[in-house]
């Protein structure tokens, strides 16, 4: 079962648009940094991801630890100890995958930027007790953050097949 809910030091590795048409594992803790182009090839930065507030707060609610005492909405503060820390706001042009754990748990979050004025679709194959198997993911909102959850533990995930869509309000967030 995966719920879904609606930053860095990172050393530069650059990675040819073929290795990316294969995809991109990362394992927990990492992150990595696209940029996608006009013909639709994308370059990608490496390196380590230490959770942030919002990512804690997120993972926690998700893994049902200390939940807020109000319900959480999309933009609302930390205040009095209800509700989430704010998303941060994706950087303009990239796409940031974030593959954390949940503190206290061994259950597993991805964290996912789009810092495109468009929808952005992919696919994701995670890797469980040694097994690869394909995973359902939800599209990402124009400049939003994005999350997936899954209650287990998960070594590596391979994120691949990006693709940037049309998107208005209308169209939500679907997942396949």
């Amino acid at each position: 079962m995966r719920k879904t809910a609606w930053g860095l030091a990172v050393a530069t590795m650059a990675i040819a648009s073929p290795a990316l048409a294969q995809g991109i594992t990362l394992e927990k803790g990492e992150e990595a940094m696209l940029a996608i182009d006009d013909g639709g090839t994308a370059d990608a930065a490496r390196g380590p991801a230490t959770p942030t507030p919002f990512e804690v707060a997120v993972g926690r609610q998700l893994s049902g630890i200390a939940p807020p005492k109000a319900p959480v909405t999309e933009g609302v503060p930390m205040q009095n100890g209800t509700g989430l820390p704010d998303a941060p706001v994706p950087e303009a042009g990239q796409l940031r995958f974030r593959f954390l754990p949940v503190p206290g748990t061994d259950h597993s979050l991805l964290i996912i930027h789009n810092g495109y004025g468009q929808a952005l679709r992919y696919r994701a194959s995670i890797t469980r007790a040694g097994k690869a198997q394909p995973t359902d993911v939800c599209l990402v909102i124009p400049g939003k953050v994005g999350v997936e959850f899954w209650p287990f533990a998960i070594t590596a995930i391979e994120v691949s097949a990006f693709r940037l869509v049309p998107w208005k309000p209308a169209d939500g967030a679907p997942c396949e």
